[in-house]
């Protein structure tokens, strides 16, 4: 009996990691990516000022 519980646990816990860092991950990515696209924003108007 031990074991199963154990075992659910153990499952469990590795499924929280999981989807904590993949939640971490995606926030970043998507932050990234808004910083890339402000940045060529930028660069537009720049280049169109100039």
């Amino acid at each position: 009996m031990f074991q199963l519980l154990a075992c659910n646990i153990a499952c469990l816990v590795i499924a929280s990691l999981y989807y904590t860092w993949r939640d971490v991950h995606i926030h970043r990515r998507q932050r990234e990516k808004l910083n890339d696209r402000v940045a060529y924003m930028l660069w537009v108007a720049a280049h169109r000022a100039a």
